[in-house]
């Protein structure tokens, strides 16, 4: 009789260990739309520079930073590499590096950015991770269309937060 009380406890006790840790696993993730302002500022020189024969520009390691308000408020900074032609038309890829303050919570993201250029604008993503302080195991991705003329546009985005309520 004994016997039978304590492997009944057990399967009690192992029942509601498996109901707790599925209930945290479970825990449904969160998404929050961004949306906001962005000013991209080149600050220097890239590493190389050259024209091709067909007249393609080409940037690699062209320094920036990135200034966003709005739903997002914090600065970026990054390295780009751009392929242009003498329309404007191209591609752009790197990588970029954000802290900053998404409502009551603080850190850094890091990430790449992917763009097409199209009559020297910049249509493209961020995809960033969150890697320090409140953001670490969040992801962002940040949609843009930048005027190289201006470099100032509006972003929008989402940040999906994993861990839940």
């Amino acid at each position: 009789m004994k016997k039978t009380r304590t492997k009944i406890l057990a399967g009690v006790v192992l029942l509601a260990a498996v109901l707790l840790i599925t209930g945290i696993v479970w825990a449904k993730a969160t998404e929050t739309s961004v949306a906001g302002d962005l000013t991209v500022i080149v600050t220097g020189e890239p590493e190389r520079y050259w024209v091709d024969d067909e007249g393609i520009e080409h940037y690699r390691g062209l320094p920036y930073i990135s200034i966003l308000s709005g739903d997002l408020n914090g600065m970026g900074n990054g390295e780009i590499n751009i392929n242009l032609d003498p329309m404007g038309n191209g591609d752009e890829q790197g990588k970029t590096t954000w802290t900053g303050m998404i409502g009551d919570l603080s850190g850094t993201f890091r990430g790449h950015i992917s763009a097409t250029v199209i009559n020297g604008v910049a249509h493209g993503t961020d995809v960033l991770y969150g890697t320090g302080g409140d953001f670490v195991g969040m992801k962002m991705k940040i949609n843009f269309s930048l005027p190289y003329a201006t470099m100032m546009t509006k972003y929008q985005g989402m940040l999906l937060n994993p861990h839940g309520e």
